[in-house]
């Protein structure tokens, strides 16, 4: 499976992830050891999404 990380935005903290599901519009993936799945989408050149009012990145 295809891993990517993820990033914190307010913390800076950096976590592995698989990948779900990519294209360009959508970055769908699990933290590694967990059961958490984020749904990042595409802006401009990182994905973005929320998770129980954080906010991560990932370049995918």
């Amino acid at each position: 499976m295809n891993k990517t990380k993820i990033k914190n935005i307010a913390s800076g903290i950096e976590k592995s992830c698989d990948i779900l599901r990519k294209n360009d519009q959508l970055l769908e993936v699990v933290l590694e050891d967990t059961t958490i799945k984020i749904l990042l989408k595409k802006k401009t050149n990182k994905y973005v999404g929320y998770f129980k009012d954080m906010e991560f990145e990932s370049d995918g």
